[in-house]
């Protein structure tokens, strides 16, 4: 089978490192492990990287096809439209008092949108052959115009499919976005032959969508159906953790160094962990404030637990994470004043380099009792499974809202994550029990059949239900 991706980030190499990034599992690192015997991958160049004719060889035979951007076109597209419109959207994230306008102005940001899809297409055009076997896999929802332009062009592959890693919001939500631009979206995914999702409850929130603004459309838990009769295919393909990447960085010095530190922050104290990005979504203020509402209840507590909160790069930095982070560390720093004690704090938030970040998150995991993943919203949280690999049966508190949780439910501490004073009462919980409620899962399913077990189930499109 011949293999092409298009997705907005892509791999690097270090002569030092290795392939980059080396997170045991997500997009870009599956990504690579199915082009590892060669293929293409379309991607938006770097600033300052190669040209636009361009192709970069990776050791291991992927060609990185460089898709260089207008620097206007660029901005407008990932800040103005894929993040602060569509991220937000997704993740139930829109202040919908004030934002979004949809005034004069979004029609030039929309349009430096279709200019990015519509380099992509013309690459991925160039490279497509329309063999039988041959699959485009289109990523992510900087790309969602792709598969319109792609069929306008007259250039379908053999197969057409879309992955969406976000969540995907109930119509009522969804219907935030001006008619045309949502009709467009929903009409250009179902050009492809299959869209996987995360979870089911994603996959069933798009068809609901479908069915509620493409009139003809009719959903059901295998696909969707237009006027014309195309049938997509729907596919719940969750990402698999990279259970052997995950033992290698284990094994690292630079893991060995961070799980000292752990244990001379821990100071003989238990450990309560969590590890997640500044983002927005991953709710860190309300995980705190449910902490705080234990150590009011029993400020002992900070005696015999330490709670090492690993925060890493925000995926888009805007002024809503610089405010977040800002308001993290105010809370923690209140935390650790009313019930730390010197050389003792309660809550640590940890920064790790961008170098060890992924040992950092690694030792943390592994030193806990208990595991917090609480995000508003999350298309998948491969964190979850991490913490359940490395914390040999640890208790894990996970948001029914993560994509994870459809997988994990049985081996899991379900959280509703809005709710402090649910948050605290499951953590009391964990804390005074700091024992597993129900037996581990087996490796195999975090492990999932690896990269190609994951392109099998988006391929094979599984059935819902």
């Amino acid at each position: 089978m011949g293999l092409i991706v298009a997705a907005n980030s892509s791999p690097r190499w270090d002569e030092g490192a290795g392939l980059l990034p080396r997170s045991p599992g997500g997009l870009v690192p599956m990504l690579a492990e199915l082009l590892s015997d060669g293929g293409d991958w379309v991607c938006t160049a770097p600033p300052g990287g190669p040209p636009a004719a361009a192709v970069s060889e990776l050791p291991g035979g992927i060609r990185l096809h460089h898709v260089a951007l207008p620097a206007l076109a660029a901005e407008q597209h990932y800040s103005a439209v894929s993040t602060r419109v569509l991220l937000w959207l997704f993740h139930y994230l829109l202040d919908t008092a004030y934002e979004p306008a949809f005034d004069s102005s979004f029609a030039a940001v929309w349009s430096g949108y279709e200019t990015v899809n519509q380099a992509y297409a013309r690459r991925l055009a160039d490279l497509i052959t329309q063999a039988p076997d041959e699959l485009v896999l289109v990523n992510d929802h900087h790309l969602f115009l792709v598969p319109e332009l792609l069929d306008q062009a007259g250039r379908r592959p053999g197969a057409l499919a879309f992955f969406h890693g976000l969540p995907w919001c109930e119509p009522d939500y969804f219907g935030v976005l001006p008619a045309a631009v949502g009709r467009r979206i929903l009409a250009s995914l179902l050009r492809c032959d299959v869209i996987g999702f995360h979870c089911t409850r994603w996959a069933r929130a798009f068809a609901a969508c479908c069915e509620r603004y493409l009139p003809g459309c009719h959903a059901d838990d295998a696909g969707v159906r237009v006027g014309d009769g195309h049938r997509t295919r729907l596919a719940v393909a969750p990402f698999p953790l990279d259970t052997p990447a995950l033992d290698r960085i284990r094994g690292e010095s630079a893991t060995a160094r961070w799980q000292e530190d752990v244990a001379r922050r821990a100071a003989g104290r238990r450990v309560l962990a969590r590890a997640d990005r500044i983002d927005l979504w991953k709710n860190l203020p309300r995980g705190f404030a449910a902490y705080q509402r234990l150590l009011e209840r029993d400020p002992g507590l900070a005696g015999q637990w330490w709670f090492c909160a690993v925060a890493t790069a925000p995926s888009r930095l805007n002024e809503r994470t610089a405010e977040l982070r800002r308001r993290c560390e105010e809370t923690v720093a209140a935390l650790n004043q009313r019930f730390g004690a010197p050389g003792r704090p309660a809550v640590s938030l940890i920064y790790p380099d961008l170098a060890t970040s992924r040992n950092c998150v690694t030792a943390a995991l592994s030193a806990a009792s208990v595991t917090l993943v609480n995000p508003t919203f999350d298309g998948m949280n491969l964190v979850a499974k991490e913490a359940l690999y490395l914390a040999e049966g640890a208790p894990l508190l996970l948001s029914r809202n993560a994509g994870a949780f459809e997988e994990l439910a049985g081996h899991v501490t379900p959280l509703q994550p809005f709710s402090v004073a649910e948050t605290a009462d499951a953590l009391a919980g964990a804390l005074d029990r700091a024992a597993p409620a129900v037996k581990p899962p087996p490796a195999g399913l975090l492990r999932g059949g690896g990269a190609p077990g994951w392109l099998a189930r988006l391929t094979g499109a599984v059935p819902l239900g």
